[in-house]
């Protein structure tokens, strides 16, 4: 009989974790018997689309999850980030926790009330997985709790990505951003990209796809900056693939990153990516399939240089392509979290 895993999140959206968390359960599902638990919304339909099992929450509480925990007796809980975690730490009493970080936030590399709530929770806690050995080195993960933190980098699965992008659409973009349109994400500073890279590329033709709190502000800011015929901002799809693969590079602006699974996905699909110069980055780009930004000027330098050279940019893209099957070893992946699983067990 398989073992039972219970996949918990707490966001109802489809986003980096929440991707991670079907890669997971669409790669073991041979091996384990998975279920996803999440609050209502659009995620349903992404995991209906994956014949992945569906338990939903009415609210994120310790309530609830007790009684989806309660209902569908898993073997081992996977927590995907802190609130997820600790919430299930305080919801399962006696069943394991593998708590699954896809963040690196500045709050955990202090003394504050989240960071100390996190280091009494890993006592509990009978696994951590981070998603970059940036999140483990930099924090208390590395010392007091390093023989449970296991580093499993995330990955993607290239085929079915490009199978899911394969939609013919009618438009075509230069730059596409995928993402929460939050600070974290930080879609202002990319609006404001845009609007220097149209001073020099007129035509220019942009999407950017995701929703969040400052969706309006965004709004705002492409009207006030006379971009309203240029960004085309589509709020959340469930597939964004066919979008990404019409556009000829990914731009990302965020203030803090794990591991993006988007930039990911944009090699998967022979996409060069233009990045900020965050911890963990270089991992994924270098300098044969993108650019590490430093500044807004440098973002802009390096858009303008990847859309205007046209040989570079057959290059990067060939790198590109490469690059994500370098990254992309599902087997090794698959063998990394069984081990994960069983020391549990």
């Amino acid at each position: 009989m398989k073992k039972r895993i219970l996949h918990i999140l707490s966001s109802n959206e489809l986003a980096g974790a929440e991707n991670v968390a079907i890669n997971i359960i669409n790669n073991l599902s041979n091996k384990y018997e998975c279920a996803y638990a999440s609050p209502e919304g659009g995620i349903r339909k992404i995991l209906e689309s994956n014949d992945i099992h569906f338990i939903p929450l009415e609210k994120f509480n310790v309530f609830q999850l007790r009684k989806v925990i309660d209902l569908w007796k898993p073997d081992i809980i996977h927590a995907h980030d802190f609130k997820a975690t600790v919430k299930c730490l305080v919801a399962s009493i006696m069943i394991p926790v593998v708590s699954h970080i896809h963040q690196n936030p500045n709050w955990l590399k202090r003394v504050n009330p989240y960071s100390i709530l996190f280091f009494l929770a890993c006592f509990k806690i009978k696994q951590i997985v981070v998603v970059s050995p940036d999140i483990k080195k930099s924090t208390f993960l590395a010392t007091i709790f390093n023989s449970k933190t296991t580093v499993i980098r995330n990955i993607v699965d290239i085929k079915r990505i490009k199978e899911m992008s394969e939609t013919t659409i009618e438009d075509e973009y230069d730059i596409a951003f995928i993402g929460r349109l939050n600070r974290i994400k930080n879609p202002l500073r990319f609006i404001s990209i845009i609007e220097k890279v149209k001073e020099v590329i007129p035509n220019l033709k942009v999407v950017m796809l995701g929703e969040g709190p400052q969706e309006k502000e965004c709004k705002e800011h492409i009207k006030k900056s006379d971009l309203v015929g240029v960004i085309d901002l589509k709020g959340f799809l469930p597939n964004p693939y066919p979008q990404l693969s019409s556009s000829k590079i990914l731009v990302m602006t965020s203030l803090s990153e794990g591991l993006p699974i988007v930039a990911i996905e944009a090699l998967a699909l022979a996409k060069p990516i233009i990045v900020p110069r965050l911890e963990g980055m270089e991992y994924i780009v270098n300098k044969t399939c993108g650019f590490i930004c430093n500044s807004e000027d440098e973002f802009v330098s390096k858009i303008i240089y990847s859309l205007k050279s046209e040989k570079s940019y057959i290059d990067m893209s060939r790198a590109a392509a490469k690059q994500a099957t370098e990254l992309c070893d599902m087997n090794v992946y698959r063998r990394n979290l069984d081990q994960v699983y069983r020391s549990v067990f």
